[in-house]
């Protein structure tokens, strides 16, 4: 039997994550099944083969990110599930893994990609003000919860699963009255320079402060999951109903993106020497809590989509490293904030 250990080591929160996304496909087979053949869904019963030919049947429907999210998610479940069984069994979970692990990202052209290609990575300062607002005028009881979620996630970047791991102090390094020491979420599967990486800021008023604080003590609590969750629908509902035609709509992380391309609006600008330039990237990875300097200039939004914001200072020693890969040919298009241009070149 082919061995079924996934090498990268992956967090209890990624665990969850693919097991209730391969729980999501699985409720969708049965359905689809019970509708063709008339059986009651709880009696439906499905072998891997027909769950993976379900999934790859909807590859095109994805944006590349995306599907690589739903095959890793799917290849680590299965892969699970093989270790469960006996070795025939584990057999044929194993060959439909392979299936799986065949299918590269391909979205297909005539159709709309889902998920990330409906995630909005920008936000006019006009936009988030009306969030804010319309969030006040609803009856939800946790309409503060997200105007906080909001404010507290541009100002620092976090990821929304960081915040139970994040401590505020007052600051030890001189020059700096606060610092945001934040575990690394990615650090488990060498995505991440460190496990921990720090803000500096220079100051903040008693209210941010406070904020801070207060988002750090919701973290901590035992419902933050759902709470997420609760938050992130009414974001939904909000956006839905700002901007019903789209094409893309804020999520919880956009406010991820906003911070980044805020740090990028500040820390890069023409006239910067190679050297300068390859310093900002690494600095804003650092902050991101990225390995590379790539994935800093990639995948997140360009500068010209930051929001006006408190910029906070990365730690020298984490700044050092980050693994220098970007290729500046290819830092032009990222200055000039035009379309998207192709992914940097990685030195051997």
């Amino acid at each position: 039997m082919p061995n079924t250990s996934t090498p990268i080591t992956l967090s209890e929160t990624s665990k969850l994550g693919y097991g209730r996304r391969y729980n999501q496909f699985v409720r969708a087979v049965k359905r689809r099944i019970a509708i063709r053949t008339g059986q009651d869904k709880a009696e439906v019963q499905i072998t891997p083969a027909d769950l993976v030919d379900f999934v790859i049947a909807k590859k095109g429907d994805y944006a590349p990110n995306s599907w690589r999210l739903v095959r890793a998610s799917l290849v680590w479940s299965l892969e699970e599930m093989a270790l469960q069984v006996d070795p025939v069994s584990a057999q044929m979970i194993m060959d439909q893994v392979e299936r799986l692990r065949r299918e590269r990202a391909d979205p297909d052209d005539d159709r709309d990609a889902k998920t990330s290609s409906t995630k909005a990575k920008k936000l006019a300062d006009g936009d988030l003000a009306l969030i804010e607002q319309t969030a006040l005028e609803q009856r939800s009881k946790y309409k503060q919860h997200l105007v906080l979620y909001l404010k507290v996630g541009i100002l620092t970047g976090l990821r929304p699963c960081e915040w139970p791991g994040a401590a505020l102090r007052h600051s030890t390094r001189d020059g700096f009255a606060w610092m945001l020491v934040v575990a690394n979420a990615k650090a488990t599967n060498r995505r991440a320079h460190g496990s921990h990486r720090t803000l500096y800021f220079a100051e903040l008023d008693p209210q941010t402060a406070n904020e801070i604080l207060a988002w750090i003590r919701i973290a901590r609590s035992g419902r933050y999951q759902r709470l997420l969750n609760t938050i992130g629908r009414l974001l939904w509902k909000i956006t839905r109903e700002l901007w019903p035609a789209g094409p893309e709509w804020p999520t919880l992380y956009t406010t991820r993106h906003l911070a980044v391309a805020a740090w990028k609006a500040h820390l890069l600008h023409t006239g910067q020497t190679d050297a300068e330039r390859l310093e900002a990237l690494a600095t804003i990875a650092a902050m991101m809590g990225h390995g590379s300097d790539a994935t800093a200039s990639q995948h997140y939004a360009r500068a010209n989509a930051g929001l006006k914001a408190i910029v906070p200072s990365a730690d020298p020693e984490e700044v050092a490293r980050i693994r220098r890969i970007i290729d500046l040919n290819w830092f032009g298009k990222l200055i000039a904030g035009g379309d998207t241009p192709p992914a940097p070149k990685v030195s051997p």
